[in-house]
This record gives structure tokens, C-alpha cells and sequence, in this order.
């Protein structure tokens, strides 16, 4: 999935962010208080989260954004709050960007978390880069957190090594239509 990713030309990419997008504002995100966001790869061509962070700004500024700060040696992910003019990020040696500083969110506040993926199935499995971060962190929120996949491609049709660990999403939103599983 990851070659899949690199082999889009720009405008493919681009396009399939445009077509994403305009998916992703039908969600009702105004029913919402507190959303996890994580910041793009570039490198990797996933979702470009920085037009969700724009449009978040200027329909809903009363939504409390909080992204990823990484523990990388805990394996962890570290929710703080995201400040349209305040934050300043910078990359980690994974090409990740995240604020250099912040205050933490407790992760009872959040009630959806956005995942960045490189496959998912029909049944809500995800793949991700391998680590388990996000798995670990999504076991830390409250139950009733939304867990949002976000894809440029539709799903495959099954994930064969699903393990216990590993928490399914609740959603994935996609260029051509959201999945609810």
C-alpha cells in the first residue's frame, strides 16, 4: 500500500485529497467537542490533515483539537492541544510532525480519534506502519471514542493477521464514501 501511495502523481494525489475532503465534511462534526487529529507524512502521501486543520478553524472554532507528540522510546503517543496560533511543530525523526510543546489532553475529553492507515478491510481491521502506537493509545481512550480511519483508497477484503491487541475502527472515511462498521 505504501508503493501504491508513493506511485500517485501529484495530481492523482491531489485529487484524490479534494475528492476526500468533500467526504469528510458531510461526517457532522458540529455534534463533536474534543477530535484527535494526526499529522501528515508528506513523504508517504497520506491524507493531508492540514485541510481538515483549516477547515476545523473556520466552521467549528469551538472544537478542541489535540494531535500526536511521540514518546518514541515508550512507544507512546502523547495527546496535547493543537493552538491555530500558538503551536509550533516541528518533524521527529520519523518524518512526523507534532508540537514541539503543548499541554496534555486527558483522553477521557477526546470523542473521536482520526488514524492514519496504510490498508483497511470490510470489517474494520486497519493496518498501520507496525509499531502498535496507535493500537496502544486507542486502548487508552474511553470506549465511546470514535475511531476514524482516514484512507485515499477503498478497502480490501479481508486483513488475515489481525491480532488480539489490535482495535478495529468504528469508521473510515474514504474519497468515494464513509464506512461504518
Amino acid at each position: 500500500m505504501i508503493t501504491k501511495r508513493i506511485a500517485l502523481t501529484r495530481g492523482q494525489y491531489w485529487a484524490l485529497n479534494d475528492d476526500f475532503f468533500e467526504e469528510f465534511k458531510k461526517f457532522g462534526w458540529e455534534d463533536f467537542g474534543c477530535v484527535h487529529l494526526f499529522l501528515p507524512i508528506t513523504e508517504r502521501k497520506e491524507v493531508d490533515t492540514y485541510q481538515i486543520l483549516a477547515y476545523f478553524k473556520e466552521a467549528l472554532p469551538y472544537l478542541k483539537i489535540v494531535v500526536n507528540k511521540t514518546d518514541i522510546e515508550k512507544k507512546q503517543i502523547i495527546p496535547i492541544v493543537f493552538d491555530h496560533e500558538h503551536t509550533v511543530l516541528i518533524k521527529n525523526k520519523y518524518q512526523i510532525p507534532e508540537p514541539l510543546y503543548g499541554k496534555q489532553c486527558n483522553l477521557d475529553e477526546i470523542e473521536v480519534v482520526l488514524i492514519p492507515l496504510l490498508a483497511f478491510d470490510l470489517s474494520g481491521n486497519r493496518v498501520g506502519y507496525g509499531a502498535g502506537y496507535y493500537d496502544k493509545f486507542l486502548a487508552n481512550c474511553k470506549s465511546s471514542s470514535l475511531k476514524i480511519g482516514l484512507s485515499l483508497f477503498a478497502p480490501i477484503q479481508k486483513i488475515d493477521d489481525v491480532n488480539s491487541f489490535d482495535v478495529k475502527l468504528t469508521h473510515c472515511i474514504t474519497p468515494e464514501k464513509t464506512y461504518i462498521f
